[in-house]
């Protein structure tokens, strides 16, 4: 009997993308041994840690999903006719080139029969915080598109990858490969800064947005290899696939705790900036760090995956706050997008994606897309400082001053697909 080889591929990505389509409709080509193929290809994008994914530390290609579940399913119904299920990624698979990603090889028990197939792929992590996952999205032997899974209470959004193929005939005797590629289904911010302003009571720095979701949408999946991570053309498609049950949320996307990093937070000079000490002796990185990441001395960071959401109109999108402990604001700061373009953007509705509307991004009020990383600072790597956290000048990375600035830059990163480079007004 003559086996379905699949192929999983873990390609990784920061923070802007080149994009190569992948080719769905009929299957393509017989292969010489007409084995029927399917190619699999997880690609990164795009907190401190959520609370099962990975930490999102800077626009670094990364990924530490555990499970990999396929779904090969009837064209016209969505009948589920083969699974194959990954539950150990990371050991299961292999490395794939250098820095690329990893791969996996599997056989199914039978060929698939003449008809018209579809192929979804969805990859997760363990004790995920979007509850049980092949439980939505196959509740009943049919695989459900547009499948929406609400965050548990109180839970930060977590990485999840997925793609599709679309509709492909298959003729028994005959052989053909399929390619999907797993894309980052959320997307990501990061605050990382330094010369912090000193103002009494100002104990906390905060990210907020004008909107926020807490149900992730599984549909209008892009079927793209992304390359150059994040740095590549600009954005031509994207999707806002966020949902909300409840529009009261408190809308904190990340907060720091500026207790945490330095040991008193006073101003010592009279230059009205949280004193750093002699040779950063008021300065310390919290010990969850400690052998995982390196940030310049005297910086604080915070970095969370977040599900998209859509702009609202004339309303600032995201905001750089300094607050008391109990949340009072002391000191603001407009976070923009410098860079604006046209762009066809796709957003769910509550029924379905649509056709699409072409939008234009508006420096001030945009919207946070799928796959797209959205940070304060330049910070392309975890270990800046390759061991050790490093004077300010000397890493590879650069925090974003808030020392009389008005304007704070974001950048989005990650084979996530665009690089955005944003400001603090």
């Amino acid at each position: 009997m003559k086996q379905i080889y699949l192929f999983g591929v873990a390609l990784m990505g920061s923070l802007a993308l080149q994009a190569c389509s992948q080719s769905d409709g009929q299957a393509t080509g017989s292969n010489a041994d007409r084995d029927q193929v399917i190619a699999l290809a997880v690609a990164n994008g795009n907190g401190i840690a959520t609370r099962a994914g990975r930490p999102l530390l800077s626009s670094e290609a990364n990924h530490t999903i555990e499970n990999v579940v396929v779904y090969v399913v009837k064209a016209s119904d969505n009948t589920v006719v083969a699974t194959k299920t990954f539950s150990d990624w990371q050991n299961e698979s292999a490395d794939y080139r250098t820095d690329d990603g990893r791969y996996a090889e599997f056989l199914l028990d039978d060929r698939l029969d003449d008809g018209d197939y579809r192929i979804f792929a969805v990859g997760y992590h363990n004790d995920s915080a979007y509850g049980d996952i092949p439980g939505t999205l196959v509740p009943a032997g049919t695989f459900q598109e547009n499948a929406v899974l609400s965050l548990a209470a109180d839970a930060g959004a977590e990485e999840l990858f997925a793609g599709s193929t679309g509709s492909f005939s298959v003729t028994r005797d005959q052989g053909f490969k399929k390619e999907i590629v797993l894309n980052r289904q959320v997307a990501g911010v990061y605050v990382y800064a330094r010369e912090i302003p000193y103002m009494e009571q100002g104990t906390r720095l905060r990210l907020v947005s004008s909107a926020e979701n807490n149900r992730l949408v599984l549909g209008h999946f892009s079927t793209l290899d992304l390359t150059d991570n994040g740095t590549g053309s600009g954005v031509a498609e994207a999707v806002v696939n966020g949902s909300s049950a409840d529009p009261a949320f408190d809308k904190v996307l990340a907060t720091i705790d500026l207790a945490e990093w330095f040991v008193s937070i006073e101003d010592a000079d009279g230059d009205n900036l949280i004193d750093t000490g002699v040779d950063y002796a008021n300065w310390r990185k919290p010990a969850r760090y400690n052998g995982v990441a390196t940030f310049e001395k005297g910086s604080v960071f915070a970095g969370e995956f977040v599900i998209p959401f859509a702009r609202v109109d004339a309303t600032q999108s995201l905001k750089l706050q300094l607050t008391t402990a109990g949340g009072v604001v002391k000191r603001e700061w407009n976070v923009n997008l410098p860079d604006t373009e046209a762009y066809t953007l796709y957003t769910w509705n509550g029924s379905g994606f649509g056709s699409g509307e072409s939008v234009t991004e508006d420096g001030n009020s945009y919207n946070i897309v799928r796959n797209h990383l959205y940070g304060l600072g330049s910070r392309a790597t975890n270990d800046p400082g390759h061991g050790t956290d490093p004077d300010p000048g000397t890493g590879d990375d650069e925090p974003v001053s808030l020392d009389n600035k008005h304007e704070l830059k974001l950048i989005v990163n990650d084979n996530w697909e665009v690089i955005h480079d944003m400001e603090i007004d």
